[in-house]
């Protein structure tokens, strides 16, 4: 049985504005994707690492990676949505179903070494796992033309993060069935879990504010001490 992080760097990052993905932006000497992979790099319980790249990446870019993290074991081409991508990467432990994948956002630079044990902890005995962070903040839910409907309690709700951790065999199969079903696009892992194999608990493990994912051009600003 292997620990592996797949970090999901396939995405184009739209919405930060620039030239390239955000996950290649330069900040502070490196690509803002290798922050999340230091500390899975340097985490001594995880074993292996999958990247998982835009299907077009520069050469250039995969000779540093593999150069820089020994732990990385394959690079794989993303799909046009994320949970493509996702598959693209879990496909690859088919046959290992005793694993555990933790799928991670590579535009979370803030990941800390406490998230990825509570998450390697919480598989001990589940299986699987959400990194989240309760609500703070009101939630409110809208209609289709922006109008509000209701103001939602806070309590019991939470800010989804990443990684989310699985067992292999539960998110292979999961995918299998995502594959009959036309109707269903799922934003993350987790969401398969919840329609297709609603019996299995998902345990919710701490966040951490610093893991916050880098998403319009303003969050680079003042980065370094923000994580």
């Amino acid at each position: 049985m292997s620990n592996v992080a797949i970090l999901m760097a396939a995405g184009k990052g739209l919405r930060t504005g620039g030239d390239i993905p955000k996950q290649f932006v330069p900040v502070n000497g490196k690509m803002l994707m290798e922050y999340a992979l230091t500390t899975f790099q340097q985490h001594p319980r995880i074993d292996e690492i999958v990247v998982v790249l835009p299907a077009d990446y520069p050469d250039g870019i995969r000779q540093h990676l593999v150069a820089t993290y020994p732990k990385i074991t394959r690079l794989v081409g993303g799909g046009t949505e994320r949970f493509q991508s996702s598959w693209n990467a879990t496909r690859l432990f088919a046959q290992r179903p005793d694993d555990i994948l933790l799928l991670h956002d590579a535009a979370r630079p803030g990941l800390t070494v406490r998230i990825v044990d509570d998450l390697l902890d919480a598989l001990a005995t589940n299986q699987a796992a959400v990194t989240a962070l309760p609500a703070t903040d009101t939630v409110l839910r809208g209609s289709a033309d922006g109008s509000l409907v209701e103001t939602l309690d806070r309590a019991g709700l939470y800010y989804a993060q990443t990684p989310q951790a699985f067992r292999a065999r539960l998110l292979v199969a999961c995918f299998e069935n995502l594959w009959s079903d036309g109707d269903f696009a799922p934003t993350d892992e987790s969401g398969l879990v919840t329609r297709y194999a609603p019996e299995v608990p998902v345990r919710l493990v701490l966040g951490d504010p610093k893991n916050f994912k880098v998403t319009y051009a303003d969050d680079f600003d003042n980065l370094m001490d923000r994580i």
